[in-house]
């Protein structure tokens, strides 16, 4: 029916009905010529709206209710997880909304028994999806592991009618103790997770603090003190030196605001949901996580309070108290530390045990081991020697020299005195290319001795001596396996290192490793090669840092160039020791040739060539060539030319590269 506007006005009508609106007659100014129609079109009951939806869309049907015991057989079943695979139910679902703020949901996607919504929410979407508080896999999809709760709608999408489901089913669950979380221990979120306070860890957060300056760092460290790297002394372009300092951690804090340090062990690693367990029960939500946790000593007699294993200022401080008693001590191993050891004990008598034909023989060769023999004899240091011999040798009249790994520490024995004042002498008998056999206390042992000693050792070679106690420096072992991880593990190297590609990540997602629990897997350059040194422990960590900084912003990054030659500076015997490349010859297996150049209790030079090319370098004492030799190294120059001139002291050799 159609009326004129004319005819509506002779009705006497106060208003009309026009698009669903009341509009009050008196109100409107409309021209004389123009007209309304209006429609009646029939109306639906709810009923009839249903029917007429579900015969368009029967997926939107939700009369026929799905039991709670099916639901949770479905959460079971193999279309679920083809459906949803291992992500939650939520993760998938996408709303549409205009503009960068995420409204509200809407109040209910189901009206009188159907769907009445376009899009649905990841809940009222799938009819099998029954929230009730036994169906325990469904409500875990929906609870926050930072904090125990409820996801909020915003993130989940769901609708204000199943949020409060969900709310009033994770109530009644907890009630019943089907679900627990510890609301004392709340997690911790935090964008990167060092686990380790050593020399890597705490690299890799300087890194960070570096490139990513306000970003949240969580330290996890279970030792009493942190160690940071302080006084950094470059001296070539590629060689520093630095000390090792113990900081507290209020004072680590103080250096780094954004950074939170939990004194703890980490024991477990949820690489699913990249989670960290400590002991006392505290998770850490991580985006990159690096492992640091360096590396053990390799322990002789376990549990023999007469064998002391040197490995971190702890250890150094009980070897110290030890000695203020001592007459006799043993020590065994060959590396670095071992050798500083037997250097700066003095007043107590030493047995050095070792399994090479030369001492030190992880870093030096038997000639370097000459040069340091009157020091290891306590011999006290003459006038300079003015002689200086410069000799070359071929392959075939050298000792073979075996690369093993070592823990060596920057001046670590500096701030520990390892002096007995009760006796002024002290003599070192060397055991060479022989290895512990047995080991007694006294309680277990008959043998009829001048002295009674605390322990008695027996060597491989026969022969057994007492002593007061034996340190142990034979090496260390990666603390690769102190952390439970789930959903995968670690794969480890033939010496129980994490493996590492040129980017320091695992093969665990989202998970680096640095330092001594690494390991390099990735294709060497020439002249590099992998030692456990605080040196290289410093330089994977700050490595590590970049690698992760530039995964976040997922930015690439090549290998640093401190990865192109090997390079370390220590001291043994109070001389300063440079290593530059291949050193020992590693690798290079009987092609090359030695040259040196000798100053007796002055300096000792070693280089090590191939090809008419300088591979490596051992330089002992002020030599003043560490610069020569690294470029020679690295740019790899053709030095047939100069033939002995390279180590001519009357000769300026960096004057042909100018």
């Amino acid at each position: 029916m159609i009326r004129s506007l004319s005819q509506i006005f002779k009705s006497n009508l106060n208003y009309i009905s026009l698009k669903n609106h009341n509009i009050l007659l008196n109100e409107l100014n409309l021209p004389r010529l123009f007209s309304i129609s209006s429609i009646k079109s029939k109306e639906y009951t709810a009923e009839e709206r249903r029917n007429n939806i579900i015969e368009k869309e029967p997926s939107k049907d939700r009369r026929i209710k799905i039991s709670v015991e099916t639901s949770i057989r479905y959460l079971q079943s193999a279309a679920f997880k083809e459906a949803y695979g291992n992500e939650p139910v939520w993760k998938i679902y996408r709303r549409n909304f205009k503009g960068s703020r995420i409204p509200r949901t809407r109040k209910m996607c189901i009206r009188n028994d159907v769907i009445s919504t376009g899009s649905p929410c990841p809940i009222c979407r799938d009819e099998y999806l029954v929230i009730d508080y036994t169906n325990i896999d469904l409500l875990k999809q929906f609870i926050s592991e930072v904090n125990g709760k409820i996801l909020p709608t915003e993130k989940t999408g769901v609708c204000q009618q199943q949020q409060i489901q969900l709310l009033v089913a994770y109530t009644k669950a907890k009630d019943f103790g089907l679900i627990t979380f510890d609301l004392s221990s709340p997690m911790i979120e935090a964008k990167y997770v060092v686990i380790g306070g050593g020399i890597a860890g705490m690299s890799c957060i300087d890194g960070i603090s570096i490139l990513d300056k306000n970003a949240p760092v969580v330290l996890i460290s279970a030792s009493p003190y942190i160690k940071a790297v302080t006084y950094v002394t470059p001296i070539t372009k590629m060689l520093t030196e630095y000390i090792v300092e113990e900081k507290s951690y209020d004072d680590v804090s103080l250096m780094y605001p954004s950074l939170r340090i939990i004194k703890d062990a980490a024991i477990r690693i949820s690489t699913e949901k990249c989670l960290v367990e400590t002991v006392t029960s505290q998770i850490i939500k991580y985006e990159k996580l690096c492992i640091c946790t360096g590396a053990s000593p390799k322990v002789i007699s376990p549990n023999n309070e007469f064998v002391i294993c040197i490995r971190d200022t702890d250890s150094a401080e009980l070897l110290q108290n030890k000695l203020k008693s001592a007459k006799r001590v043993v020590v065994v191993g060959n590396g670095g530390i071992a050798t500083e050891i037997v250097y700066e004990i003095e007043g107590v008598d030493i047995i050095w045990v070792i399994k090479d034909k030369h001492i030190s023989a992880t870093f030096i060769d038997p000639g370097a081991a000459e040069f340091f023999q009157d020091n290891l004899c306590k011999i006290e240091k003459k006038e300079t020697s003015s002689v200086i011999k410069t000799i070359k040798y071929t392959t075939d009249e050298l000792y073979e020299s075996k690369l093993t790994g070592a823990a060596l520490g920057p001046n670590w024995h500096d701030k520990i005195n390892l002096i007995n004042k009760n006796r002024n002498s002290s003599n070192v008998t060397v055991e060479y290319e022989t290895e512990i056999k047995n080991i007694w206390n006294t309680k277990n042992i008959s043998l009829q001795k001048e002295e009674d000693w605390s322990i008695y050792v027996e060597l491989n070679n026969g022969k057994t001596y007492g002593c007061d106690f034996v340190v142990s420096a034979i090496g260390v072992i990666p603390n690769s396996e102190n952390i439970l991880v789930e959903n995968g593990s670690f794969e480890l190297s033939f010496d129980k290192g994490i493996k590492v590609n040129s980017q320091m990540e695992t093969n665990l997602k989202n998970i680096y490793a640095a330092g001594d629990v690494c390991t390099a897997s990735w294709i060497p350059a020439r002249h590099w090669f992998q030692m456990r040194l605080w040196t290289q422990a410093r330089q994977m960590g700050s490595y590590a840092a970049r690698c992760m900084v530039n995964a976040i912003h997922e930015e690439s990054i090549m290998l640093d160039f401190c990865f192109e030659m090997f390079t370390h500076v220590t001291r043994f015997f109070g001389y300063k020791v440079i290593l530059l490349g291949l050193f020992n010859a590693q690798t290079l297996e009987k092609n090359y040739e030695l040259m040196l150049r000798v100053t007796k209790k002055q300096e000792y030079i070693k280089l090590v060539i191939s090809d008419n090319k300088l591979q490596g370098a051992l330089l002992i004492g002020d030599t003043d060539l560490e610069e020569m030799c690294e470029n020679l190294i690295l740019n790899q120059l053709d030095i047939s030319e100069f033939g002995e001139d390279l180590l001519n002291p009357d000769i300026d050799i960096e004057d042909y590269f100018d």
